[in-house]
């Protein structure tokens, strides 16, 4: 009985082990992959061929570029790329950046609104509001001079969330630990080989509170609302854009086409408008434009790590 008992440990500690290298073969060699494929974009950039974002033929004398920003907001690259093309292109007199996001990282989000009220500067820039502009999509969008939202934009969720994940338990039934060296009480803080501790999150608490701070006068002072005022529904929830018409979110209710006209509008130019897709590469050319700037191997990284985030959930 007691070498049968001891056989079936043994086994269950096999299999586990098994199961642990798979895994760890799996990683490998999905990450071999995506280096794989950041050498092939390098080589292509390095021939010289094509450019990053173009911009479509201009007939007339009354363009508006039309700048997106979608999906998850995990880096500033290719925006930035897409808003400084209708900046510096002459024959566009001013833009739209058409938000459809959900919001992400504090950082990128918050240094999209700055590329925001930088173009401004130079080109009236009118933010249009898709299906979703929560959270770091609003946060981009109070960067510029006029926002114009549908009635049932999903919108606001002004709020900020720290997540990390959690490998404690996992890793004991492997029968496997981390040993930690560190310099200091927090170093680390956020790792997802160890619980939270009252400290930890105490600490967290305080960088999510300070981080909320800032989206607070960053929505009042690009909207020139009251803090208190803005305090009063940024508790995280969601609402529509006809709602946030009536807390001063957005300026108007509209779609793309009146965002245009109003962003022409503001150069003194009352004619009807010509709307400029900056283009971005599609396909696989996208998809390899996009491991290059890294937001996809930002989106894998950011699965075993600690977020602060500008982020909705809808």
């Amino acid at each position: 009985m007691g070498r049968r008992i001891t056989g079936v440990v043994v086994m269950r500690f096999v299999k586990r082990v098994i199961v642990f290298f798979l895994w760890v073969i799996s990683g490998v060699f999905v990450f071999s992959v995506l280096f794989l494929l950041i050498g092939l974009v390098a080589a292509m950039r390095h021939s010289g061929k094509g450019e990053d974002v173009s911009l479509g033929a201009i007939k007339t004398e009354h363009a508006v570029a039309l700048v997106e920003l979608k999906g998850e907001i995990l880096s500033s690259d290719s925006f930035r790329k897409s808003l400084n093309k209708a900046v510096d292109e002459k024959q566009i007199k001013a833009i739209v950046v058409r938000i459809d996001s959900p919001g992400g990282s504090v950082g990128a989000a918050q240094e999209i609104h700055r590329l925001i009220k930088d173009a401004d500067a130079q080109k009236p820039v009118i933010c249009s509001l898709g299906n979703t502009a929560a959270s770091g999509g609003i946060y981009a969008a109070v960067g510029c001079r006029k926002i114009v939202a549908n009635p049932g934009t999903l919108t606001g969720s002004i709020g900020v969330i720290f997540m990390m994940p959690n490998f404690e338990s996992i890793m004991g039934q492997l029968g496997l630990q981390m040993n930690v060296i560190k310099s200091g009480r927090f170093k680390d803080t956020g790792t997802p080989f160890r619980q939270m501790d009252t400290e930890d999150r105490a600490l967290l608490q305080g960088i999510v509170e300070q981080s909320y701070e800032q989206f607070l006068r960053t929505v009042a002072d690009g909207r020139r609302l009251d803090i208190n005022s803005v305090r009063g529904f940024a508790d995280g929830r969601i609402i529509l854009g006809e709602e946030a018409l009536k807390n001063g979110l957005v300026d108007e209710l509209g779609g793309v086409d009146r965002a245009a006209k109003l962003a022409l509008e503001q150069t003194g130019d009352m004619e009807k408008p010509e709307l400029i897709p900056v283009k971005k590469p599609s396909g696989f050319a996208a998809f390899l434009s996009a491991i290059e700037e890294s937001e996809t191997a930002k989106w894998f990284n950011a699965l075993g790590h600690a977020r602060l985030l500008y982020q909705s959930y809808f």
